[in-house]
């Protein structure tokens, strides 16, 4: 098997998206943990994202199933917030031994995210592996297309997200998938539910040109991260090294505008790694991040 490099495909006609998704008309930008407020309790963390002025956050399914839907439903609509991405409860690349306790807590949050129409589940892939790349595509394959099967099975797709920065495609032996082309046709060998987390830094990264992106149906976006780059060459950033928006380089109105010509319409997570936002108060950091939105993309702000 050879992997094509650059091609988008469409979703296969075969799945049919069952939940009704609460992502309404636009996209809209939420408080993701890695900017803000990591640690805190759900409770805590939406309250910060509201207080901030976020449009959403991002979910912790395990707090809806342990108290029910109808506590997360109440919880983010007592701060008019939307729902944000979640990701997959397991370590699905660790011991094969635990995979069916991971896939059982996995259908427990599908349930509760199909009621609620929280349609935004995703995973990273490390573009690298000590794995030559098609063993390593077979790998991935065998590992997620039980994950993606769960969430089939209640109207719901799995994100996969790309991972661009040049030191992370060097840490292991073989290179492996880096570009939204080659994570499509992963995807495509997963399952028809199984689309794309899209991450702006990652983009830059790779790199992905908007105009490409632009071309991608929004049925395989299953969630977007936003964020910013340094003023560095893209094969000398490092993933831990990022910027708020309007902090860096990226076009980030032409990121946006690639994802208005796709059609999505749900969240933009904003998943900022730094050092100094971590060293702040989260409400400092909430605040600072929220600010640097309304400056840099103020249509999202409203």
């Amino acid at each position: 098997m050879t992997l094509r490099r650059g091609c988008f495909i469409e979703k296969p006609p075969s799945f049919t998206i069952h939940c009704t998704t609460e992502k309404g008309s636009d996209m809209y930008i939420c408080l993701n943990r890695a900017t803000a407020g990591g640690r805190l309790p759900l409770e805590q963390f939406a309250a910060l994202a509201a207080e901030a002025g976020f449009a959403g956050a991002d979910v912790d399914m395990d707090y809806a199933v342990e108290k029910g839907t109808a506590a997360l439903r109440d919880l983010f609509a007592s701060k008019n917030l939307k729902y944000g991405g979640w990701g997959l409860p397991y370590d699905w690349r660790g011991p094969e031994s635990r995979l069916d306790e991971g896939l059982a807590r996995l259908k427990a949050q599908a349930v509760a995210a199909a009621s609620l129409g929280i349609d935004s589940c995703a995973t990273w892939i490390m573009p690298s592996s000590d794995l030559p790349l098609m063993e390593n595509f077979s790998f991935h394959v065998s590992r997620l297309k039980p994950a993606a099967r769960v969430l089939a099975e209640h109207g719901l797709r799995l994100g996969l997200e790309f991972i661009g920065p040049y030191h992370l495609r060097r840490r292991h032996r073989h290179e492996f998938l880096h570009s939204a082309g080659q994570m499509l046709e992963l995807a495509d060998a997963i399952g028809p539910n199984t689309g794309l987390l899209v991450d702006v830094f990652h983009c830059h990264t790779a790199p992905v040109r908007f105009d490409h992106l632009a071309e991608i149906p929004a049925s395989r976006v299953v969630l977007v991260h936003l964020n910013d780059a340094p003023n560095l060459p893209p094969t000398v950033v490092e993933d831990g090294n990022r910027c708020l928006p309007g902090e860096g380089v990226i076009d980030l109105a032409g990121f946006m505008g690639a994802l208005k010509k796709t059609g999505y319409r749900g969240p933009v997570s904003l998943e900022v790694f730094s050092a100094a936002l971590a060293a702040m108060p989260p409400e400092q950091a909430a605040r600072k991040a929220w600010q640097a939105v309304r400056q840099t993309l103020p249509e999202y702000a409203a």
